[in-house]
């Protein structure tokens, strides 16, 4: 047996192949990968924070930050960002690949921001008046 063949034999060795219906294979398979957590729910993870105008490659303006993996909602890092600026936190959005990320009770991964990742806060000052 080739190495490959052996690899793969490994590989579904796990995977209830003697199991002829495929929705009590498939879900077999998601109760295995949800009793064993490849990360912990409030790990520690990573995340750079920059300002929206910051220039390409401008490492001087990075904030790093560090989130509870899979607790950390986007209104927690709303937070934390209007009072590192000083502003109001209705005043703060967070951008991450072109998109605005909310609302403030999703979590990060909820919006597919994960470790290691660069998401960009923006200030819009919305003006309110009153007479």
């Amino acid at each position: 047996m080739t190495r490959a063949r052996s690899t793969f034999a490994e590989l579904t060795a796990d995977c209830d192949m003697d199991i002829d219906d495929p929705e009590e294979r498939a879900l077999n398979i998601l109760r295995r990968t949800r009793a064993k957590p490849q990360h912990a729910p409030d790990e520690p993870a990573p995340l750079t924070l920059k300002p929206w105008d910051a220039e390409p490659g401008d490492e001087t303006c990075a904030v790093k930050y560090t989130y509870r993996h899979e607790l950390t909602t986007v209104g927690e890092v709303i937070e934390d960002v209007a009072a590192m600026t000083g502003e109001m936190p209705y005043d703060v959005t967070l951008v991450h690949g072109g998109r605005r990320l909310g609302p403030p009770e999703l979590t990060l991964s909820d919006c597919n921001v994960f470790a290691s990742y660069i998401v960009y806060w923006r200030i819009e000052k919305k003006c309110v008046f009153v007479r």
